[in-house]
């Protein structure tokens, strides 16, 4: 009897088990279902499908026998070591649009108003003590461009231009995150490597003046600081230098004086992009017709660029910093760049966290004491002038191409992007994806994975590239 009791027990477990488990299968299934339909929606309720690619742009020069070549920006966003961010979409343009040809047509640095081989550092300090000592050290900082032209298929010609800001910040993180945090938390031999080059300094011999690698940390002082103790566990230690210092600091700077400095190096890199599509600057006219433009940027490249081109900002107004404020040239530069760009991609942007640093006073009625309402749209600040200033060029010529546009991609696995707010007079598409990473489901996904692999989604590089309808015979 005790037998068979156990045996009618162990029977009854196993089906309750059963049942359970079917019940946990079924709710799954409609989590994934659910999840599924989720990621395949634009957070906006925009029509993805009008939504305009620089496959439509490439056919609709090649209809109008190859009037315009077509101009795309890229700008990088934290984290980055090094040229060389825009190979995926490269390769993308290869894939998508067969134009594979691939010819690197040089380096171009910021070199107007305080970025000059001749001019002296800015006179920030870091807790007392100057970011950059010298004028060697200022000039290895200079932000650069890599130019490159792709052609092939018969199509329209495709500019392709790089941005890199990055050499603004080595010195800073170079100089005191890096080697503070080996003492604290335990050497991270990669970032100490980026800072102090096995070559030493390395000038670029074509352009003198200008450095391709910059030996921030001495070679004696960075093989003492690898052989110090490691304190912190290994996972803590990695996260700790490369998101934290290396990346987190990044965002950090753009939000105070170092602001001032990378936008106004990212305007004088759009001089450089306007002079080689052919803009003369002297007649340039936001009104009238040119070269078309479309901007790329990854993470926190979508706020600094939306911030260069932003001519009604004000900024910290760091007296210190006047020669990096934005002249009357920059101001006609940046409205003719905004008038003829097309839209933005952001493959991860971090533009509803860092709008918490702008907060405004809300206008209010004096003979009321109600509040404004609520509206159903928000306009960031940092995003107003294009939008504005796009929107005018369109009605001045009659266009048909759709309002300016903003299509950004966010991973949920990703710790730094958020959704874009839908803005009055903007299409605005958030679309979610899934990075491919590391993963132990169903409870961590690397999110470095996640923040880094946007541009080897092949969904997202052919919403990007790819023609969405196609050329009438």
């Amino acid at each position: 009897m005790a037998t068979l009791f156990g045996v009618m027990s162990r029977a009854g477990s196993r089906n309750r088990f059963n049942m359970k488990h079917k019940c946990i299968a079924k709710c799954a299934l409609i989590v994934l279902c659910t999840t599924i339909m989720l990621l395949g929606q634009s957070g906006s309720g925009a029509d993805v499908t009008k939504a305009q690619s620089v496959g439509d742009a490439v056919m609709r020069e090649d209809q109008a026998n190859h009037a315009q070549a077509i101009h795309v920006v890229y700008i990088h966003g934290i984290n980055q070591v090094g040229p060389g961010d825009s190979l995926l979409l490269r390769k993308g343009i290869c894939k998508y649009l067969g134009e594979c040809n691939v010819t690197y047509l040089g380096r171009s640095y910021a070199t107007g108003g305080p970025f000059g081989i001749d001019e002296h550092p800015p006179r920030l300090t870091y807790m007392g003590v100057p970011v950059w000592t010298n004028q060697e050290e200022w000039n290895a900082s200079s932000p650069f461009i890599d130019h490159y032209k792709i052609v092939g298929h018969a199509h329209v010609p495709i500019f392709l231009d790089e941005y890199n800001w990055w050499p603004l910040v080595y010195a800073l993180k170079c100089k005191w995150l890096v080697p503070n945090d080996a003492l604290l938390a335990g050497p991270a031999k990669h970032w100490i490597d980026v800072c102090s080059p096995s070559s030493g300094n390395q000038p670029d011999p074509d352009h003198p003046g200008r450095y391709l690698a910059y030996g921030w940390i001495g070679s004696p002082e960075a093989s003492q600081l690898k052989h110090t103790h490691r304190h912190a566990a290994l996972a803590n230690r990695a996260l700790k230098s490369g998101l934290m210092d290396w990346g987190i600091g990044d965002a950090v700077m753009a939000l105070g004086p170092m602001q001032e400095i990378l936008t106004a190096g990212i305007r004088q890199l759009l001089r450089n992009t306007m002079a080689a599509a052919g803009v003369d600057f002297a007649t340039m006219n936001p009104a009238v017709a040119g070269p078309e433009f479309f901007v790329v940027t990854h993470s926190l490249g979508s706020y600094l660029a939306l911030a260069a081109i932003d001519s009604d900002w004000l900024g910290p107004e760091n007296p210190d910093l006047a020669a990096f404020a934005m002249s009357a040239e920059d101001r006609r530069t940046v409205d003719y760049f905004s008038a003829h760009t097309t839209g933005f991609y952001f493959l991860a942007n971090q533009l509803r966290l860092l709008e918490l640093a702008g907060l405004s006073a809300t206008p209010q009625s004096s003979n009321s004491s109600s509040p404004l309402p609520e509206p159903t749209h928000t306009k960031p600040t940092s995003i107003t002038h294009w939008a504005d200033v796009r929107t005018a060029f369109l009605h001045s010529n009659a266009s048909a191409a759709p309002e300016p546009q903003i299509i950004a991609w966010s991973d949920p696995n990703d710790l730094l992007s958020w959704d874009v707010p839908d803005m009055e007079g903007v299409t605005v598409i958030n679309l979610h994806v899934r990075n491919s990473g590391f993963k132990i489901a169903p409870l961590i996904v690397s999110p470095t994975s996640a923040h880094a692999n946007y541009g080897k989604n092949q969904k997202i590089l052919r919403r990007i590239f790819k023609a969405t309808s196609k050329p009438e015979q």
